[in-house]
């Protein structure tokens, strides 16, 4: 036996700490259910995705429900940081700030695409609470274009469309296309054009 080998040998593997194991089982749930739908995610699959037993899901989740639950919550909360993070983004010169949102966004798609798919584009098979999260989501989104709209002293008099109330519909329903469009197809629908476009619709629906 050669020196490294034995000294290997000898030196204890650290234990992941339970935070990091809790970690790496939802990691591997959210992995299967991106890939191919919640449909697929086992105690089985996951289990071996960590090279664990299922004894140890049991002991930090209870079931395959309260695995489900806790990282649809995980990646809610994740995305809902990233959208208020996206939303605090000051404007550059010549930029609205719809658009510098949607760049803040887009961008945070770009670093967590599991995540955003998960919310934008559910997959069939998941938990109650998923779309329960998807519910409060889209009020909050479209809370805070309806609250950035006031406060940057758009009213009835000046929208192209008289109607304020469905004129934030539309905005939040091209808001979701957009990054729905980078999900898919990001190669295509680069930031910078996806931003551009926005712009162009704020200035159409909003018209200084």
């Amino acid at each position: 036996m050669n020196s490294s080998a034995a000294k290997n040998r000898g030196t204890p593997r650290r234990r992941m700490t339970v935070e990091k194991r809790r970690e790496q089982i939802m990691d591997a749930a959210r992995d299967i259910a991106n890939a191919e739908g919640f449909h697929a995610v086992t105690l089985d699959r996951v289990a071996e995705a960590c090279g664990i037993t299922r004894t140890l899901i049991y002991q930090q989740f209870g079931n395959l429900s309260g695995l489900l639950v806790a990282m649809v919550d995980r990646e809610y909360t994740r995305a809902a940081r990233d959208f208020a993070e996206a939303a605090k983004r000051p404007p550059r010169k010549g930029q609205s700030r719809y658009g510098a949102g949607v760049a803040g966004v887009l961008e945070a798609v770009d670093a967590s695409p599991a995540t955003w798919r998960m919310l934008l584009m559910p997959s069939h098979g998941g938990p109650p609470e998923l779309y329960e999260r998807l519910e409060q989501a889209r009020d909050l989104t479209q809370e805070y274009l309806a609250t950035a709209l006031r406060e940057a002293g758009v009213n009835s008099s000046n929208f192209a469309n008289p109607d304020p109330e469905l004129a934030v519909r539309m905005l939040l329903a091209v808001s979701q296309e957009l990054v729905h469009l980078r999900l898919t197809k990001p190669r295509v629908y680069t930031i910078d054009r996806l931003v551009a476009q926005a712009e162009r619709l704020i200035e159409v629906m909003f018209p200084h």
